[in-house]
């Protein structure tokens, strides 16, 4: 038998060793990849509850928790440092519905003028970009959707 017999003969066989170290490689690459990403899931979970505490407590409504305690949490170091991480490892679209909500949450309290309808949408929209980030991408909520459960007049307001 010649080598050439041998090579041709050999074939398959390097084929699949070969197709075994790439198809190998490339499951190693994606459960890691998996794993990274449920991670980041994990963390920015975690933060986006954080970073919502001030507006819970408004929505809980409870006793010295109002809109000036809300405004003092996020005037504080440790929350900026926390609104500092979401610009970090926070979803794209939720930074900017964040930096959205916070520019008018800004601009209203140094005016003191206050337009609840934006303030809803824009917080709405917050959430809602929350919740894509977390994995639900194709929800057919709006904005208005996700407050529905905080706000009781919320359908008059939308419609105002």
């Amino acid at each position: 038998m010649n080598w050439l017999t041998l090579f041709v003969a050999s074939i398959p066989t390097i084929l699949m060793i070969f197709g075994g170290i790439i198809t190998w490689f490339i499951k190693s690459k994606s459960e890691n990849l998996k794993a990274i990403e449920e991670n980041l899931r994990i963390d920015r979970r975690k933060l986006y509850i954080d970073i919502l505490e001030p507006s819970m407590k408004i929505f809980a409504d409870i006793k010295g928790q109002g809109p000036e305690e809300a405004m003092k949490q996020i005037k504080s170091y440790e929350y900026r440092k926390t609104s500092f991480e979401l610009n970090l490892i926070g979803s794209d679209n939720v930074v900017k519905a964040y930096n959205n909500f916070m520019q008018h949450i800004y601009k209203c309290s140094e005016s003191n003028k206050q337009n609840p309808k934006e303030m809803m949408r824009l917080f709405g929209k917050f959430l809602l970009e929350i919740r894509k980030s977390l994995g639900n991408k194709k929800t057919k909520l709006n904005p208005y959707d996700m407050l529905k459960s905080f706000i009781t007049d919320i359908e008059e307001i939308e419609k105002s």
